[in-house]
């Protein structure tokens, strides 16, 4: 059983260093924003449901025991997705500012407040953590399919 132990840390440990990549992944947009000092042709929402993403997976992360790689990788992307998003700010046009701050409401207060509200007043203590489970998994697809929506609106 040990061994067991070893091994699911050493893949927990490969899961956050890939973690931190994906996260950093988006440096190269907020150079090119800041070197035209202008967010114009980017969208916010991909920031948006990341921090939302990686708030689902740190509340997860409590609800489940033994999950410190998990509540320590999702702590470093809130961080990181919160920066971007301030960034994203100090660049935006005040119509862009207003979409993503609605984006902001709609998503990081009000639904996750509304699952973690769902998740202790509807939701039996044995069934938390795989509830709020199969909700990360859900959004953890947002995340990757929200730059597609800059796809599209390229198009």
């Amino acid at each position: 059983m040990k061994s067991n132990e070893q091994l699911a840390f050493i893949f927990g440990l490969i899961g956050n260093i890939v973690s931190v990549m994906v996260f950093l992944a988006p440096i190269p947009t907020f150079y090119k924003i800041y070197k035209n000092k202008s967010s114009e042709g980017f969208q916010s929402t991909p920031y948006v449901v990341g921090l939302l993403s990686a708030m689902l997976l740190l509340f997860y992360g409590v609800l489940k025991t033994n999950a410190a790689l998990i509540i320590s990788i999702n702590v470093i992307g809130c961080v990181i997705e919160i920066t971007y998003l301030i960034f994203y700010f100090v660049y935006a046009s005040k119509k862009d500012k207003i979409t993503a701050m609605i984006q902001i409401l709609v998503l990081n207060v009000a639904a996750f407040g509304l699952v973690v509200a769902i998740t202790f007043l509807l939701v039996g203590e044995d069934k938390r953590v795989s509830t709020v489970g199969w909700i990360c998994a859900v959004f953890g697809v947002a995340v990757f399919a929200a730059p597609l929506l800059i796809m599209a609106s390229l198009r």
